[in-house]
C-alpha cells in the first residue's frame, strides 16, 4: 500500500508538472516579450534623440522623441527627473535657459546609462557632425519659402519680376537676414 501511495502522489505530481509547466514557460515568454519591445522602444527613442539632438532648425521627430520620454521611460526617475530639468531649460523665463545645452546632455547621459551605454561620455554625446551642404541647403530653402510668401501676400501677380538690379540688392538683403539669424 505503502508504494501504491508512492505511485499515486508522483502519477498527480506529474499530471501537475504536465498542466503547470507550459502555463509558466507562457508567462515567463509573455514577460519576456514585454520587457523587450520596452528596451526596445527606449533604444528607438534614444537614437531618434541622439541623431537629431543638434539640429536647426529641431525637427518634428526630436519634439515627438521628447514628448513620448515619460511614457517610454516611466519606470525610470532619473531619466524622467532629467527629462523634467532640460524641459524647465527650455523655457525663455527660465533661469536655466542660457545652459539648456548642459541639460539636453543630462538627459542624453541618463538614458544612454539605462539602456547599458556606461562607458559614452557627455564629451561624446556632445558630438555632432553636420555638413556645410545641409545648412546651406536650409538656407535655400528658407529664402525660396520667404520669397514664395512675399510674393504671395502682396502681388496680384507672380509675373511680374525683378530688374537685375533690384533682385541682386533683394538677394543680398534675404542672405544678411539669413545670416543675422
Amino acid at each position: 500500500m505503502n508504494v501504491d501511495l508512492w505511485q499515486i502522489i508522483i502519477g498527480i505530481g506529474q499530471i501537475i508538472a504536465v498542466a503547470i509547466i507550459p502555463l509558466i514557460t507562457w508567462w515567463l515568454g509573455v514577460k519576456y516579450q514585454d520587457r523587450k519591445t520596452k528596451k526596445e522602444a527606449q533604444l528607438r527613442l534614444f537614437l531618434t534623440l541622439m541623431a537629431d539632438r543638434k539640429s536647426t532648425p529641431i525637427t518634428k521627430e526630436w519634439v515627438d522623441a521628447l514628448n513620448t520620454i515619460d511614457v517610454v521611460f516611466q519606470d525610470n526617475k532619473k531619466v524622467r527627473q532629467a527629462w523634467r530639468e532640460y524641459l524647465d531649460s527650455l523655457n525663455e523665463k527660465s533661469p536655466h535657459f542660457d545652459r539648456s545645452n548642459s541639460f539636453r546632455l543630462d538627459l542624453l547621459s541618463e538614458m544612454a546609462m539605462a539602456l547599458g551605454y556606461k562607458n559614452l561620455k557627455q564629451t561624446e554625446i556632445d558630438r555632432f557632425y553636420s555638413p556645410k551642404y545641409f545648412g546651406s541647403q536650409m538656407s535655400r530653402h528658407e529664402i525660396l519659402f520667404k520669397e514664395n510668401l512675399r510674393v504671395l501676400s502682396h502681388s496680384k501677380s507672380c509675373a511680374e519680376s525683378f530688374t537685375e538690379e533690384e533682385y541682386e540688392k533683394h538677394y543680398n538683403e534675404l542672405m544678411q537676414e539669413q545670416s543675422d539669424q
